[in-house]
């Protein structure tokens, strides 16, 4: 299977959404992650497109809770702030928590900066994973392309000094 060029900032949006009104799908012919809502104009032609090409066709599993909520617990070990680590236990109250933990941590920048990594740097995992188990060959962009690499005819620029 020849790579696909995934916009992996929007795979993530996308693999967070636990909207029960959206569902995603990657195409894996294209790499284009693709909503499926049911207040959207060309519903029908893009289920259609979906329905006849199920093989092209991959459905983004909807975030598992449990999942998200282990990688907050894990996160909230690591505050070295033993007040706000108190403060972030009570955020598991909330039906809401992920926005809680950040609701709490908006007066501490770095904190929420690092949460908001953290909790990215676990998405992509998982999400290597799914397309590891899908057999999907990555190549991710971020919405940039690559600088390709240069070509050198002349090696001794690499020549070991003597």
């Amino acid at each position: 299977m020849a790579q696909r060029r995934i916009d992996m900032s929007y795979l993530v949006w996308a693999w967070q959404d636990d909207s029960p009104d959206n569902s995603y799908y990657l195409d894996k012919r294209t790499g284009d992650v693709r909503l499926v809502n049911q207040h959207l104009l060309d519903l029908r032609q893009l289920t259609d497109e979906i329905e006849k090409n199920r093989e092209r066709y991959l459905y983004l599993p909807k975030p598992d809770k449990q999942n998200l909520l282990a990688d907050l617990h894990d996160f909230a070990q690591s505050v070295g702030e033993q007040k706000t680590r108190s403060v972030l236990a009570v955020a598991f109250e909330s039906p809401h928590v992920l926005s809680a933990f950040r609701k709490i941590l908006d007066s501490q920048p770095e904190e929420l900066h690092r949460l908001n990594e953290y909790i990215e740097s676990k998405v992509r995992k998982r999400i290597a994973a799914w397309m590891n188990a899908n057999k999907l060959e990555e190549s991710w962009q971020d919405g940039e392309e690559e600088e390709p690499e240069e070509e050198y005819d002349d090696w001794e620029d690499f020549s070991v000094p003597k």
